[in-house]
C-alpha cells in the first residue's frame, strides 16, 4: 500500500496518536509510530490504528524522528521491527537517552539536534528541533517543506517564548496525559472541579500555543489515549477524566482561536500540502475500519492488556525496598540537600512506611504506622516489583494509572514527585538544582521577578499578571504578586519585588 492514493508529492499520513508520516522531494520521513501497549500494558492508541502497521514496518522511510521516551512515543516494539539503515533523528538531551536508546537497538546513524538546530532531509526539505529546555525532555519538530511550516508539538511544552512563528499547520495536545487528578482519592464533587480545572489549564495553553505560532491551522493529536484492561475502564470516561475526545472540546477551541481552520483526522488520513486551490486537502482512508467499538476493540487485544497479568508479581521485601530507595537518593543527594518526607506504600494488604531525605540505617518500617505520611501510593504487587525490579520507572507506573494516590496536605510536592519521576536519570534532577538556583530576572507590570517558573522552567516572560496573582501560562501556578507566595499549584515560591 502506497503512502498516497495519488502519485507521491508533498503530504502528511497521520498514522494516529502523535503519529505521522511526511512525504517532500521523495524524501520520506517517519515521526512518533505508535502501535503497541504503553505503560504496564495499560494504554492503547485511540482509535485502533493496527490496520496501519504493514504500511509502517513494511514500507520505505529515509528518516526516523521519535520524540522523547514515553513509551507512546518510543514504541520499542516497533522500532526493533524497523531497517536500521534509516537515518534517526532525535533530540539531543542531557541524558543522551534517545542516543543511547538507538545506539543499543543497532541504529548506526542517529543524528542528535539540540534546541533549534536544523537539518536538511533534501533540497527544501528541513527539520528544526524544539526542546522543552527545562528539567523535562521532550522535543518538537519543525519541517518546513519549502516554505510550508508544519510544527509538530505533540505533547512537548517548548517555552512559549522560544516558539516559531509563521506556522502553517500546528499538531499538539489537547487532551491530558497525567495522572492527576484522577489517580488520586478525592471525594466525587472535589475530583468533578479538579478536572474541570486541568481540562481547562490543557486548552487553555493550546490557545496560547496558537496564538504564538500564529497557526492558520491546528490539528488536534497526541491523544487520548484508551485503556483496555477492565480494571482500568473508568478511565475511558471523558466527561469525568481529563481525556477527553476532540469533540468533547471542539466548540471552546472554536470560540477562543476563531479563523483557525481545525483539520480532524483519523488514522491513515493524507493532509496534501501541495499548492491547493479553496485551501487543504484531506484524503480519507477508505481501508479505515469503522467508529470504534471499544468492546470490540479490548477483545482484539485481549493477549496484550492481559500480558500485564502474566508479570511477576511475588511480594517484595523490606530489604528490597530499602535497596531501591538507597540508591534513587545516593544518585540524588545534591538535589534532596535537606529534604525529608514521609510516604507510604501499600500494596495487596501490606504496608511499608518511608522516610525520604536524611538517611538513616533503616528508613522502611514495614507494617506499624509511627507516623502520619504526607504521601500514599498504593500498587498492585506486580506493578510495585516492577518498579523495584527497575523494569520500569514511577513516570511510566503513574502513567499506567495502575497506582493509586493520597498526599495530606494536599499541595503538590515538586521534589518528592521528581524523584521518583526522574530520578533514575540524575541529569534531570541536577538540571532542576540549577534552574532553581537561576537568578535570572524579567521586568513586568511594575515587577521585577524570576523569569523561569519555579515549577517546571516555562519563561513567565508570557505570565498573565492581574489582580495582584502572577499566572504561569504552562502549568497556571499562581503566585501572590506582592509576596511571590504559591496561592495555587504548589509551595514553592516566586522571587518578586516591586519596582521603585
Amino acid at each position: 500500500m502506497d503512502l498516497y492514493r495519488r502519485a507521491p508529492g508533498t503530504g502528511l499520513r497521520y498514522l494516529g496518536h502523535a503519529g505521522f508520516v511526511a512525504e517532500h522531494q521523495g524524501v520520506r520521513l517517519l515521526m512518533d509510530p505508535w502501535f503497541y501497549p504503553a505503560f504496564l500494558h495499560s494504554w492503547f492508541p485511540y482509535p485502533d490504528n493496527r490496520h496501519l502497521l504493514d504500511v509502517v514496518t513494511s514500507g520505505r522511510f529515509d528518516y526516523l524522528y521519535v520524540s522523547h521516551a514515553h513509551e507512546d512515543h518510543y514504541d520499542e516494539r516497533l522500532l526493533r521491527m524497523l531497517d536500521r539503515s534509516i537515518t534517526v533523528i532525535v533530540p539531543r538531551y542531557r541524558s543522551r537517552i534517545m542516543v543511547k536508546r538507538f545506539a543499543a537497538l543497532g541504529f548506526a546513524d542517529v543524528v542528535a539536534l539540540g534546541h533549534k538546530e536544523s537539518h536538511e532531509l533534501a533540497p527544501g526539505f528541513t527539520v528544526t528541533m524544539y526542546l522543552d529546555t527545562s528539567h523535562k525532555e521532550d522535543s518538537g519538530l519543525l519541517l518546513d517543506l519549502d516554505g510550508y511550516r508544519f510544527l509538530d508539538l505533540n505533547d512537548c511544552n517548548t517555552p512559549m517564548s522560544e516558539l516559531p512563528g509563521d506556522v502553517d499547520l500546528l499538531a499538539a495536545q489537547y487532551s491530558g496525559a497525567m495522572w492527576y487528578p484522577n489517580c488520586y482519592d478525592y471525594p466525587p464533587e472535589v475530583m468533578r472541579k479538579k478536572v474541570e480545572a486541568v481540562r481547562g489549564d490543557l486548552l487553555d495553553t493550546l490557545y496560547r500555543k496558537v496564538r504564538i505560532t500564529g497557526a492558520a491551522a491546528y490539528l488536534p493529536s497526541a491523544g487520548p489515549a484508551c485503556f483496555l484492561d477492565p480494571v482500568l475502564e473508568a478511565y475511558n470516561d471523558r466527561e469525568a477524566t481529563i481525556f477527553p475526545q476532540w469533540e468533547d472540546v471542539a466548540d471552546r477551541f472554536a470560540e477562543a482561536c476563531p479563523g483557525v481552520e481545525v483539520l480532524r483526522l483519523f488514522p491513515g488520513d493524507v493532509v496534501r500540502l501541495d499548492d491547493q486551490p479553496g485551501g487543504t486537502l484531506v484524503e480519507r482512508d477508505s481501508d479505515a475500519p469503522p467508529a470504534e467499538d471499544l468492546a470490540a476493540y479490548r477483545e482484539r487485544r485481549r493477549d496484550e492488556w492481559g500480558a500485564f497479568y502474566d508479570e511477576p508479581a511475588e511480594p517484595v521485601t523490606i530489604e528490597e525496598i530499602e535497596a531501591y530507595f538507597a540508591k534513587l537518593q545516593s544518585w540524588n543527594k545534591r538535589f534532596l540537600g535537606d529534604f525529608a518526607k514521609d510516604v507510604r506504600l501499600v500494596a495487596d494488604g501490606r504496608m511499608w512506611d518511608v522516610r525520604l531525605g536524611h538517611l538513616a540505617e533503616h528508613f522502611v518500617i514495614e507494617g506499624e504506622e509511627p507516623y502520619d505520611p504526607e504521601y500514599t501510593l498504593l500498587l498492585c504487587p506486580r506493578t510495585m516489583r516492577a518498579v523495584i525490579e527497575e523494569r520500569t520507572g514511577w513516570e511510566e507506573a503513574l502513567l499506567s494509572m495502575r497506582v493509586g494516590l493520597h498526599r495530606e496536605p494536599d499541595v503538590f510536592d515538586l521534589t518528592f514527585m521528581s524523584l521518583l519521576r526522574y530520578g533514575n536519570q540524575p541529569v534531570q534532577t541536577m538540571q532542576m538544582l540549577r534552574e532553581r538556583q537561576n537568578t535570572e530576572t524579567i521586568e513586568r507590570d511594575g515587577l521585577r521577578m524570576q523569569r523561569f517558573c519555579p515549577h517546571a522552567g516555562e519563561d513567565l516572560t508570557h505570565a498573565v499578571i492581574c489582580d495582584g496573582v502572577v499566572e504561569c501560562p504552562r502549568h497556571h501556578w499562581k503566585w501572590d504578586a506582592t509576596t511571590g507566595e504559591c496561592v495555587d499549584g504548589g509551595t514553592l515560591p516566586l522571587r518578586v519585588e516591586p519596582l521603585t
